[in-house]
Formats: C-alpha cells, structure tokens, sequence
C-alpha cells in the first residue's frame, strides 16, 4: 500500500477526529460495557482479558478514565 505508519496515522485521525490508541480504547471500553451488562458471573479481571487487558489494575484504571467510574461500579448501576 506504501503508507508510511505516522502517514496513516495522520490520515486516521483526520478521518475519525481521533488517534488509533484512543479509537482502539473506545472500543475496547465500549466491549467491556457490554460484558459486564450481559455476563454477570465474570470477574472484572476475566472481562479485562477478554477486551485485551493482561493486567487487571491496568484495565481498572483505563475503564475509570474512559467511563468515569471503575468496572465494578458500572455493573452495580446497570443491574
């Protein structure tokens, strides 16, 4: 394709309005959401990893940063 990666990358987010690292996030935010409203009897760690997380404090932090609360209390309020 010939596209140098910090190109693409300027493209991307002249496209979308935001960087890849941040789309990605969102999305992965976005998964996350929907497991812990649908899969009740997972750990919080299992969701990590299920949305790419390894390390579950990681995933903590992250998801408090994108959503504004930490995994286990979006499921408490979406119950």
């Amino acid at each position: 394709m010939f596209l140098t990666p910090s190109y693409l990358s300027k493209l991307f987010k002249t496209e979308t309005g935001k960087t890849i690292t941040d789309y990605m996030i969102a999305v992965r935010m976005e998964r996350a959401k929907a497991l812990l409203r649908e899969q009740q009897g997972w750990k919080t760690y299992e969701v990590g990893e299920k949305v790419g997380y390894s390390d579950p404090a990681y995933f903590n932090k992250v998801f408090k940063r994108v959503v504004g609360c930490t995994p286990k209390e979006f499921r408490e309020r979406v119950r």
